[in-house]
């Protein structure tokens, strides 16, 4: 009996030893996403006026190995010259019809060109497939005052979009290993005595972000 709660106790505990990380949102019984809003941050907008028709920055297909497409519209807030963010509203279609539309006008989105490599990347977005019918696509906000910008993930599963992580965060690096895709993240910005000092005060707060098996996981 001993033995039996041994190996049903590891059982439950596999995908945290294996990990040792959550995962970001959960699926239901019929495979939709589940979010768990302790992944999620609001976005402080403002109210402004004389900013549409938006700019079209980007405007691209994404299929899903399944052979699902949607169209992903980056936009831009028009009048928005001497104000932060590269794209200010995220639109996505399915079928022809607006899906999911999220907007971020306290700072906006950043155009990613200098952003870390590892993975397929657009101007505005990095792009994976987690499997057959879903596809995760990652934003990254805009740097401001040295604080750590917004990521900002979306998935895209059958016929679907939903926004599973939004949270403060650095890109340190990117790794990929097989299917594999670790993103390390620092939440924290590191300070200094002075302009000539190379060791940080306080040490940096680094998470994991892991994309694998159809799935997110954080740690």
């Amino acid at each position: 009996m001993k033995t039996l709660k041994v190996l049903l106790l590891s059982w439950i505990l596999l995908p945290v030893l294996c990990y040792g990380q959550e995962q970001v949102f959960s699926k239901s019984n019929d495979g939709n996403i589940v979010v768990k809003p302790q992944y999620i941050e609001s976005f402080h907008n403002g109210d402004y006026k004389n900013i549409t028709p938006y700019i079209v920055e980007q405007s691209k297909n994404e299929t899903a190995l399944d052979g699902s497409t949607y169209l992903i519209k980056c936009l831009k807030y028009r009048n928005w010259e001497n104000d932060p963010g590269d794209m200010h509203v995220l639109e996505v279609l399915y079928q022809d019809k607006v899906i999911y539309s999220l907007v971020n006008n306290n700072s906006g989105w950043e155009n990613i060109a200098d952003e870390p490599q590892g993975v397929e990347k657009t101007s505005f977005y990095y792009k994976m497939n987690l499997d057959d019918n879903t596809i995760a696509l990652l934003f990254v906000g805009v740097y401001i005052m040295s604080q750590p910008p917004y990521l900002t993930v979306v998935i895209l599963k059958n016929g679907n979009a939903a926004l599973v992580f939004n949270k403060p965060s650095y890109i340190n690096k990117i790794e990929r290993n097989g299917e594999e895709i670790n993103f390390t993240l620092q939440s924290n910005t590191l300070e200094y005595l002075d302009m000539n000092s190379s060791e940080p005060i306080n040490p940096p707060d680094l998470h994991t972000l892991t994309l694998k098996d159809g799935m997110i996981y954080y740690k």
